[in-house]
């Protein structure tokens, strides 16, 4: 699926939680060999694609929800605890339909832990810093040079170690709008440093909650800043 495809499709699903009503989704997620299992994929190159793009589809939905005031909760879904309910529960894994609902069943039963990782939720942690110098790194993600999709600027310690991100999305911004949005975001906090990675990198999201894996510059290239 195309990009577009992508983002229309989320964007869709989001409005249609909205309009239901929903204050608080819960959905499902997954290491790759454990996907693989519960939806009886071999491991090919064609199942990591629709592992990716699956991966890439519930990061931009997470984010429309929220933009709708919708809290999200992500749930890992692990091979052998949802066999094993699936199969005490008499749910049929016959087909892909079939394990989708059994998917969901799994995730939205309030006995099913949510994940532990917080790190897609920011929060202000600039108090914590303390007096401690703070740096930023700006990047930009993408699945091509060609195809730009989100313009990341992260606070972060010297050590890497993330205070607060922004991301701005391609989708809902143009090029200059989106760099007015992370100029503004770095007058508001004026760290001491600002590395702008010219790389344009393929987003990895997290196989816990989602969220997008931002980059932050190493303390040798803050150094090589002077």
């Amino acid at each position: 699926m195309s990009t577009r495809g992508i983002i229309d499709r989320a964007k869709a699903l989001a409005r249609d939680f909205a309009q239901k009503d929903h204050k608080q989704v819960r959905l499902p997620a997954f290491y790759y060999d454990d996907w693989c299992s519960v939806y009886a994929r071999p491991d090919n190159a064609a199942s990591r694609e629709q592992y990716r793009q699956q991966a890439r589809h519930t990061w931009y939905l997470i984010h429309y929800l929220r933009e709708k005031g919708i809290k999200v909760d992500s749930v890992p879904v692990r091979k052998e605890e949802f066999l094993t309910w699936a199969g005490k529960g008499g749910h049929s894994l016959k087909n892909s339909h079939d394990r989708g609902h059994a998917v969901g069943d799994y995730v939205n039963r309030s006995e099913t832990p949510v994940a532990p990782c917080r790190h897609d939720e920011v929060a202000e942690l600039l108090a914590l810093a303390g007096d401690e110098p703070h740096y930023a790194t700006i990047t930009v993600f993408g699945e091509s040079p060609q195809e730009p999709e989100i313009m990341s600027v992260v606070l972060h310690r010297f050590d890497g170690s993330v205070i607060l991100s922004q991301e701005t999305l391609a989708a809902e911004h143009g090029p200059q709008e989106a760099w007015d949005l992370t100029t503004a975001f770095l007058d508001k906090h004026q760290p001491e440093k600002v590395f702008h990675d010219r790389e344009i990198r393929q987003p990895s999201f997290c196989q816990d909650c989602g969220a997008l894996l931002v980059h932050v510059a190493s303390p040798e290239d803050l150094k090589s800043m002077g």
